[in-house]
């Protein structure tokens, strides 16, 4: 049941909410807006607000916002292995805090914060590569809105 990654996003929340398995009203209530918005963005006649993606990451958080809102990626963000690796080492997962805890004394004398180190960067300019076009631009207003310039 995928989407297409040039469909929209009005797709994409549907595709969303089908996953989710809840109604239209259900759907429209987690995520604290009228079902009425959530109807008139699943038909195309109003583009997702800024607000609407915000509401869906603060209650879908393991949802890639790059997905949601450009298509871009896969619709769940991986967190990687790095919580199976500290399990591995001889750290438990804090269930309230989510972070792990190492036993015994490994970590136990506190260490000294480095001093700030200044970044360099090194910029490489590559001449034999066609120049760059502009293909698409995206504007972000502050009423929650944004445009897409092709």
């Amino acid at each position: 049941m995928g989407v297409h990654p040039k469909s929209k996003m009005k797709d994409r929340i549907y595709q969303l909410m089908l996953t989710t398995g809840k109604t239209q009203k259900d759907f429209a209530a987690e995520l604290c807006i009228a079902q009425a918005s959530l109807s008139a963005i699943l038909k195309g006649t109003t583009k997702p607000s800024a607000a609407v993606v915000a509401a869906v990451h603060e209650r879908f958080p393991e949802v890639n916002v790059n997905w949601l809102m450009f298509g871009e990626g896969d619709m769940y963000v991986s967190h990687g292995t790095v919580g199976t690796e500290s399990r591995a080492m001889g750290a438990e997962q804090d269930p309230v805090l989510d972070e792990p805890h190492v036993q015994g004394d490994l970590f136990s004398t506190p260490t000294a914060v480095p001093a700030a180190v200044p970044v360099v960067r090194e910029v490489v300019k590559y001449l034999d590569k066609p120049q760059r076009r502009i293909t698409e631009i995206r504007v972000f207003y502050d009423d929650g809105t944004y445009e897409t310039f092709s």
